[in-house]
């Protein structure tokens, strides 16, 4: 499951995407506990846009974790390919929602070896995200995802809080909770958003703190970049 980051998984209707467009999102997270680096994509299906309707999700990413398995201080390193179809929709009160059903393709290397770790070697996942976004006031969004992985009890749970500051920035926390039948983990973290880097690319920069159970509480930080196309 995504380590300290997570990142990602932006949801479609928090970028500024024209009605037809489709949405290119990448992104890195990284701690002394391990990392999580990923590209994907969402495009519209049929005569559906982002925001409304049916769209194809396709993602790559990269995990590194560690943890006292089978052997102290196990580490993994996890390459991953997860397409999933969704369906996205407004809601009431101005609120949009989300749900993707897929299937994650993942090779996990371990070092040294553990054959207690259920995604050792190659694995296939179905997978079932959902996700919220609310507006809450006049001035702020609030940005909930939910992510389960079936088999290896994987779970990633993320509530985010975000202001708008000068018109198009976004400020707020976010805290995760997260896990597998590896580990558990919780996070708290600071986001800035809304960094313009060209007409359709945004910036979000992150950082706060990851406490895993038996670990110490390191520190963790993130960009996120989002490109409509």
């Amino acid at each position: 499951m995504r380590l300290p980051l997570r990142v990602l998984l932006l949801s479609a209707v928090a970028a500024p995407a024209q009605a037809t467009d489709s949405l290119l999102l990448a992104g890195t997270s990284d701690s002394s506990l391990g990392g999580y680096s990923y590209v994907g994509t969402l495009i519209p299906l049929g005569q559906s846009s982002l925001g409304q309707g049916w769209v194809m999700r396709q993602w790559l990413d990269y995990l590194t974790y560690h943890y006292d398995g089978f052997a102290p201080d196990i580490h993994a390193r996890s390459f991953g390919y997860a397409p999933a179809i969704g369906y996205q929709w407004p809601t009431a009160n101005g609120s949009h929602a989300a749900l993707y059903a897929g299937v994650r393709l993942a090779n996990t290397h371990l070092s040294p070896d553990d054959p207690s770790n259920v995604d050792r070697g190659t694995r296939a996942r179905f997978t079932l995200q959902g996700e919220l976004m609310s507006p809450v006031g006049a001035a702020a969004q609030n940005e909930f995802l939910a992510e389960g992985e079936f088999g290896n009890g994987a779970y990633f749970v993320r509530d985010r809080l975000a202001w708008r500051l000068a018109g198009h920035y976004s400020f707020g926390p976010e805290v995760i909770a997260q896990g597998s039948r590896e580990y558990r983990a919780h996070e708290a973290a600071l986001c800035f958003g809304g960094i313009t880097l060209s007409r359709r690319v945004t910036l979000l920069v992150r950082a706060g703190f990851y406490q895993q159970r038996q670990q110490p509480t390191v520190g963790t930080v993130g960009i996120e970049l989002s490109d409509t196309f």
